[in-house]
This record gives C-alpha cells, sequence and structure tokens, in this order.
C-alpha cells in the first residue's frame, strides 16, 4: 500500500513540475499583441521562382484552417492584425554530381519573413527570418524548370515554414 502510495505522489510530482513549468505544445498559444484574428494577403515574391507566392500563402493559410481556424478573419476589414509575408529567396545548390557537368542531388533552400501588423499599419510582431531546406533528387532530362522532384522540394520547404511561422506566431513565451 505504501509503495503505490509513493509512485503515486512520484507520478503527481512529476506532472506537476512537466506542467507547472509552462510546457505547452507548440502552436497552442495565443496571438500576440491581443490579435484575436489575422488576414493573410498573398504574400510577397521576391525570389526568382514565379508563382511560389500562392503556394507559400496557401500553406500558411492551411496551418490556420487545421491547427486554429478561429483565429483566422474572413477579411481584412474583420481582421484585427494582418499577416504579411515576404519570401526573401529561394535558393538551389547542387549538393552531389553523378558527372562533372551533371547534378543528381540539390537542395532547395526557402528564407520568409512574416509580420503582424494591426490594420493602421503599425507592427506588432515580426518573425525574422524564416529558413527551411529540402533535399531532392534531379529528374532524369536536368530541366531545371520543369522538374517535378524540385516543384515536390518547394511544396515541402513551404510547408515547413508555414508550420514554422505558425509554431513561432503562437509561442506564448
Amino acid at each position: 500500500m505504501d509503495r503505490w502510495m509513493g509512485l503515486g505522489w512520484l507520478a503527481a510530482t512529476a506532472l506537476g513540475l512537466l506542467f507547472g513549468c509552462g510546457y505547452h505544445f507548440a502552436g497552442s498559444g495565443s496571438l500576440p499583441a491581443g490579435v484575436s484574428q489575422v488576414f493573410i494577403p498573398v504574400m510577397e515574391n521576391r525570389s526568382f521562382e514565379t508563382g511560389v507566392e500562392q503556394i507559400f500563402t496557401n500553406d500558411l493559410i492551411d496551418q490556420f484552417t487545421r491547427r486554429r481556424p478561429e483565429f483566422l478573419a474572413e477579411s481584412r476589414q474583420s481582421a484585427d492584425g494582418i499577416l504579411m509575408g515576404t519570401i526573401v529567396f529561394l535558393s538551389v545548390e547542387n549538393i552531389a554530381r553523378s558527372t562533372v557537368s551533371s547534378a543528381s542531388e540539390r537542395r532547395i533552400t526557402g528564407n520568409v519573413n512574416l509580420r503582424l501588423t494591426s490594420p493602421d499599419g503599425r507592427i506588432l510582431w515580426s518573425s525574422g527570418a524564416i529558413v527551411e531546406r529540402q533535399t531532392y533528387s534531379v529528374a532524369a532530362g536536368d530541366d531545371a524548370a520543369l522538374d517535378p522532384n524540385k516543384a515536390a522540394a518547394i511544396a515541402a520547404v513551404s510547408n515547413k515554414i508555414a508550420e514554422s511561422a505558425f509554431n513561432r506566431l503562437t509561442d506564448d513565451f
């Protein structure tokens, strides 16, 4: 009997320490600066990859939709925060070669900056650089513009950035 009581106290103490220290799941906090709902316009694209702004914006909206839909405003007018993003760059580098002039594997690196502003334009929160990478195998033919593996890697980078952005935005630290 005393043994079970001791184990019960040990378990209760461990749980108290775990949750008492401020531990919480990523993305479970609130939005910064008292913002309750955000509107997310299409990101600005400063990269050389055309059309990625829609991919990155959709992935960010998807993170909100899946994890905290109550944080999304239906329109800019109903939002008390505007979450604007800039795709600073998407760079591709060769990381493995099959011959001197032919790459077999590449890595794409994406860099995005986000800022949460009030409707009147005051900056309430800024992410700093959110950088993610994805490696991909070069498809046969080596036409970088049409490589489906590159497109999949861009999509993976976009999804990773959206997840990181949501977690940073909703951290209550």
